[in-house]
């Protein structure tokens, strides 16, 4: 039995990705460029991933002929430790005065970056995935009166995940369970972002 033949399941999750697109969007001409720093950030608690699905579905014959399912966005819900200031004014495009930034009641559009996690399985095998065209939405804010108990606040992030321009990659998703993943780790596949099929020859080359 191989590995893809074995039940497996995740046993947690490990570190947080974060890569800003160059000048904030991508286009419909070319696969999108990122920075070159790859925020590796040891914060994550949970997250949440949920999909938005749309099914179209055409009867004929008295028979269901076509149901079709396309997802086009996905929700991310992080819940997180902490992240530093740099990322969260990268995220909403701050650009601090003095330490000092401004929100206005002016249309917006949030940067876009790519997001990616690694979640460890029972047998060793590892996920890693990339969602490589990412906002934040507005947070949802709290803050608390300090007590005699110490306690360290979870703090959310949500996030929708939507098609790249150029392709209508919405998620890459590696795993080393599959017979395939050969020369590929989880780490390798989180040094950059994988966005494009185009790319892999060129990440990833067989060896003979």
């Amino acid at each position: 039995m191989t590995k893809a033949q074995e039940m497996l399941y995740p046993v947690g999750v490990e570190n947080l990705f974060i890569a800003f697109m160059t000048g904030g969007k991508d286009t419909i001409n070319a696969i999108p460029t990122y920075e070159t720093e790859i925020y590796e950030l040891p914060t994550i608690e949970t997250i949440g991933i949920a999909g938005n699905p749309t099914t179209a579905v055409k009867w004929a014959s008295n028979k269901m002929f076509v149901n079709a399912t396309k997802n086009g966005t996905f929700t991310l819900t992080l819940d997180h430790t902490a992240l530093p200031v740099e990322v969260m004014d990268k995220m909403n495009s701050y650009v601090a005065e003095k330490g000092i930034v401004f929100d206005t009641s002016d249309v917006k559009e949030f940067p876009f970056f790519a997001i990616g996690f690694i979640a460890p399985l029972n047998d060793g095998s590892k996920i890693a995935r990339w969602y490589p065209r990412v906002q934040i939405t507005p947070p949802q804010e709290s803050y608390a009166t300090g007590t005699e108990e110490t306690t360290i606040p979870t703090q959310q992030l949500v996030m929708t995940a939507s098609p790249l321009l150029f392709n209508n990659v919405t998620k890459s998703d590696f795993n080393s369970a599959r017979d395939s993943a050969t020369g590929v780790t989880a780490e390798l596949f989180m040094e950059q972002v994988v966005c494009d099929e185009s790319q892999l020859a060129t990440l990833f080359p067989t060896t003979p």
